[in-house]
């Protein structure tokens, strides 16, 4: 569990969500059970984070009601934008679900900034790819032996090349962002 609480990884998607539309505690809740069952988000995890987006000045009261729905500030999302951009450019697709869910709210950047991120990715990962393919071409030893890392130099081939494609599907207009 982070030591702070806005490291939690449930705060992009409830930041993405309030980006939708404002909502109450339980809705933030449901929804994110429904689209994100991988997080196993708890009521008490998610009420905190409302309280905690709150006081940080990321959401605020919409309106009356009980219970009363939350909106995004201006400076949630702007918040919301530079998460966005530093979980494609750091977070580590295998090992995190903050890469996946910032995958997700990729239609919040404007397209040129996706497009960079995504490439600038894509490199990255290939590079990672080049390198461990030339430690299987150096190691001399059956691939059943290093079996593990064959798998992982098809994957980021895999990864590098989905990441491209879909760089270029933004930059072409193919894939752009709903409305």
């Amino acid at each position: 569990m982070p030591t702070n609480a806005l490291d939690n990884p449930l705060v992009l998607p409830m930041l993405g969500l309030l980006v939708e539309t404002p909502r109450h505690q339980y809705a933030l809740l449901r929804e994110l059970r429904t689209r994100y069952p991988f997080l196993n988000p708890k009521t008490s995890t998610v009420y905190t984070l409302v309280g905690t987006l709150t006081r940080n000045g990321l959401v605020e009261p919409d309106g009356d009601g009980d219970p009363q729905p939350v909106r995004l500030t201006e400076a949630g999302l702007a918040d919301f934008r530079e998460r966005i951009e530093r979980q494609l450019r750091d977070a580590d697709p295998n090992l995190d679900s903050r890469f996946l869910i910032a995958l997700a709210y990729l239609g919040a950047l404007p397209p040129a900034r996706a497009v960079t991120l995504l490439r600038d990715r894509a490199e990255r990962v290939r590079d990672q790819q080049h390198e461990l393919s030339a430690t299987l071409d150096n190691a001399d030893l059956p691939e059943l032996q290093m079996i593990e890392a064959h798998f992982l130099v098809s994957r980021l081939r895999h990864d590098a090349a989905w990441l491209a494609r879909t760089a270029a599907r933004i930059e072409s207009g193919d894939l752009v962002p709903p409305r």
